[in-house]
C-alpha cells in the first residue's frame, strides 16, 4: 500500500511537470534537428506544505517523506477550479499496452470529459494521464479516448479508472534532497516532488 499525507495536511500549492527521456538530436553543422521520441514519459509534481504545527500533524509528514524515497507516496492531482462531476464507475474496457487510445466503460450515458482533464488508470500503481481530446461517452457509458502521455503498463479489461479524483503515486523524488525547516513558532516548512515511478 502506498503512503499517503496525514489527514488534514492539504498543499497549497503544486507546480506540475513532465518527465521526459526523449529529446532533439541538433547536428552540429546546420542540419535539421530530429526528434528523438522515447517510452516512459511520466508526470511529476512539486508540492508546498504550508506551515503546519510539528507536533500535530509536522512530525506525521516529515516521517512520510522520508519514507517515501524507498515506499511510494499517493497525493491527489488537483485540478483547481475545474469539477468533473459524477462520471460513474469507469472501468479499462479492452486490455492495451502502448498507444494513447484508452477504451473505457461504465461511465454514465453522455458524460463529457474535456482536453486537459486528468485521470489515473490503476493497475498495481496508478499511471496519470491527460485526456488529450474533448470526449463523450455513449448512451452505454463507453468512452474511446485519446490520453497523454502513451500508455506505458499493460492495463487488463476492468482495471480501475479514476476520473473525478485523479491522483499521483510515485516516490518522493530521487536524487532531490528532502529539506525542512522548523521556526520558534513551532511549525514545519517543507516541500517535497513526487515522481511516478513507473
Amino acid at each position: 500500500m502506498p503512503l499517503t499525507l496525514p489527514d488534514g495536511v492539504v498543499p497549497n500549492s503544486a507546480e506540475a511537470f513532465l518527465v521526459d527521456f526523449g529529446g532533439v538530436m541538433r547536428p552540429f553543422l546546420g542540419g535539421p534537428a530530429q526528434q528523438i521520441n522515447r517510452m516512459g514519459m511520466r508526470l511529476g509534481v512539486r508540492f508546498t506544505v504550508p506551515p503546519t504545527v510539528y507536533a500535530d500533524k509536522g512530525m506525521a509528514l516529515v516521517s512520510r517523506l522520508m519514507r517515501a524515497k524507498s515506499d511510494r507516496l499517493l497525493v491527489e492531482w488537483y485540478q483547481p477550479g475545474f469539477e468533473p462531476g459524477a462520471v460513474g464507475a469507469p472501468l479499462v474496457a479492452a486490455a492495451v499496452s502502448g498507444g494513447t487510445t484508452l477504451a473505457i466503460k461504465g461511465m454514465l450515458p453522455d458524460t463529457a470529459v474535456r482536453e486537459g482533464q486528468f485521470l489515473s488508470a490503476v493497475r498495481g500503481s496508478r499511471y496519470l494521464h491527460s485526456f488529450s481530446a474533448d470526449g463523450v461517452a455513449d448512451g452505454a457509458g463507453n468512452l474511446t479516448a485519446s490520453i497523454w502521455p502513451p500508455i506505458r503498463e499493460l492495463f487488463l479489461v476492468n482495471d480501475p479508472i479514476e476520473i473525478p479524483v485523479p491522483q499521483i503515486e510515485g516516490h518522493v523524488l530521487p536524487g532531490e534532497e528532502l529539506s525542512w525547516r522548523l521556526s520558534v513558532e513551532r511549525l514545519l516548512d517543507v516541500s517535497f516532488s513526487v515522481v511516478e515511478s513507473k
